[in-house]
């Protein structure tokens, strides 16, 4: 089984869908993961069967203080397929980073629990008022040029075209804070979900010949197919993606060092201040801010819309790179001490945990330690 099988797998498990084989097969399958990518070097790291036994041996003690006894085995492999992920990425353990490897649930550093994200965002009217989505209840919230803006649930806005003509095109801008998300049905039909710290502004119509939305931050698109209105999306001003009919992500977060257009389904083409490329299903254009280059390459398109589904998704990632994606989401400060590079992280966890789930999942690695302070996360090596 490949690790992108595991990970499915392991997701499957987690929401509570998997049949009594592929549980089976997820428990059985730990015992031969620690070595699927990489040879271990038993020199250097002693015994594997020894540092796999005192990992599951810290593992059972500290979820069995933190659980009732019912819940036990669903959260014990739950940790345990997180932290053999990790141990797959090359990451290993030593026989010094055994033995306090387990995180006590009551340890004083994870007093100030914070809380996941949630579905909450404010909409801008054309004529610059807001409606504070959270607060609002389901039904018509406004109507602007005969277009009436509905609530249609849990974190969805929708737009539908009345039977009267459409007057004056206006503006709206939907915006999520740090540690919200938001989704969209536009005007045309086509749908959007809006990842923390983003904002979309887009016309309350697409009367012209162009459907012209404006992204900051990021953003997964599922577009109604129109040949004679090509859908574009801009990104502050660096990059343009236009489409007729696909699915696919975009993110343009300013505190990145680059722009990625992932392409789900369908053909996009993307155009920059250097050019215009085609993308396949499967690949990604990364634009580097720093040369204006835009490079095509293979993409992991689970990873890349992993937020849009709920989790969090490392592929030998780096821990900066994972703290500014918890940043965003748990709405939190980090602060970095010491070096902490050359350490990069392989792992999938649920969205909806508390960060210090996610923290003591990374720490279980022997890589890094964490402090919490109100909203703000401490990083060391």
């Amino acid at each position: 089984m490949t690790r992108e099988e595991f990970n499915k797998l392991y997701l499957k498990y987690d929401s509570g869908e998997c049949t009594r084989q592929e549980q089976k097969l997820l428990e059985t399958y730990k015992d031969g993961f620690l070595q699927q990518d990489k040879e271990w070097d038993a020199t250097h790291l002693g015994d594997p069967e020894t540092i796999k036994d005192a990992i599951q041996s810290q593992l059972k003690i500290s979820i069995e203080n933190q659980f009732k006894r019912q819940k036990i085995s669903r959260n014990w492999y739950s940790a345990a397929a997180v932290i053999l992920v990790l141990i797959a990425s090359g990451l290993y353990f030593n026989k010094k980073t055994v033995e306090p490897v387990a995180v006590n649930s009551i340890s004083p550093r994870f007093k100030n629990d914070v809380m996941p994200g949630n579905n909450k965002a404010v909409l801008i009217l054309g004529d610059g008022s807001q409606i504070d989505l959270d607060n609002a209840k389901d039904g018509l919230l406004a109507s602007e040029s005969n277009i009436d803006i509905e609530k249609v649930g849990l974190g969805q806005l929708k737009y539908k075209t009345g039977n009267q003509p459409v007057q004056a095109v206006k503006y709206n801008t939907l915006r999520t804070p740090m540690g919200g998300q938001y989704s969209l049905v536009l005007p045309d039909g086509s749908k959007v979900w809006l990842n923390s710290g983003s904002s979309l502004r887009f016309p309350t119509a697409f009367s012209g010949s162009d459907r012209i939305v404006e992204l900051e931050g990021e953003a997964y698109f599922e577009i109604t197919p129109n040949k004679q209105k090509p859908f574009r999306v801009r990104t502050n001003n660096s990059m343009e993606v236009k489409v007729l009919g696909t699915h696919f992500n975009v993110m343009a977060y300013e505190n990145e060092k680059s722009i990625s257009t992932t392409l789900i389904e369908g053909s996009v083409q993307v155009q920059t201040s250097s050019g215009k490329v085609r993308i396949d299903p499967g690949q990604a254009a990364l634009l580097n801010k720093g040369n204006g280059n835009v490079n095509i390459s293979s993409a992991d398109t689970e990873q890349a819309i992993a937020w849009k589904n709920g989790y969090f998704i490392f592929s030998n990632e780096n821990i900066e790179s994972i703290m500014r994606k918890v940043s965003r989401w748990y709405d939190v400060d980090i602060i970095y001490q010491g070096n902490l590079n050359n350490k990069d992280f392989v792992g999938t966890i649920s969205r909806n945990k508390n960060i210090s789930e996610l923290l003591k999942m990374l720490e279980l690695t022997g890589a890094v330690h964490f402090t919490i302070e109100g909203r703000r996360i401490t990083v060391m090596p």
